[in-house]
């Protein structure tokens, strides 16, 4: 049974409420392991100089709330013009085709990233917001999966539409 996901509006609509839930998990984790995670001040000491250099919080785990972010955008565009025809209207398709693969990118990169520093220094493995991490990457992860369900439809479905010529309603018969 070949079902095209894409062009079946119930489907997409339970994949795109899916990735909305997806995204808000992925926010409401992330946002609270950045929210009680403690910087430290180390005290540096070189030949030329001493200084203190803070460690915040790993520009990973800010990197996977801007992919939660930006898939919340993404996926309304992308609920908003899912009934509108891409043979018709070749930027709107080429649009959510370009939404579709930067989420799809951005969040291959940020579940990866968040997944490296869990053990890490900054983030050992009995610390309270690590298993947030670890929750917050599972859900990338599986984030991820849903945009490799939905963007590989919506490019045949993009590329495979045939373009309409317009058609010209003056009458070239006529004298002048």
């Amino acid at each position: 049974m070949n079902i095209d996901i894409a062009a079946n509006r119930t489907t997409d609509i339970a994949l795109r409420a899916l990735q909305l839930i997806f995204a808000i998990i992925v926010m409401g984790t992330d946002g609270y392991a950045i929210h009680v995670y403690r910087g430290h001040t180390d005290y540096v000491h070189f030949v030329y100089g001493n200084f203190y250099a803070y460690a915040g919080v790993p520009d990973a785990w800010s990197f996977l709330m801007f992919c939660a972010g930006w898939t919340f955008l993404g996926v309304i565009f992308l609920f908003f013009t899912a009934g509108i025809s891409f043979a018709e209207h070749a930027v709107i398709g080429s649009l959510s085709v370009i939404v579709e693969v930067v989420a799809l990118l951005s969040w291959l990169a940020g579940f990866i990233a968040v997944a490296i520093n869990i053990g890490s220094n900054p983030c050992p493995a009995e610390e309270n917001h690590c298993r947030l991490l670890k929750a917050a990457v599972v859900f990338g992860a599986l984030e991820w999966l849903l945009f490799m369900i939905t963007t590989i439809p919506t490019i045949k479905l993009v590329f495979n539409s045939a373009r309409r010529t317009k058609i010209s309603t003056i009458d070239t018969t006529t004298s002048v």
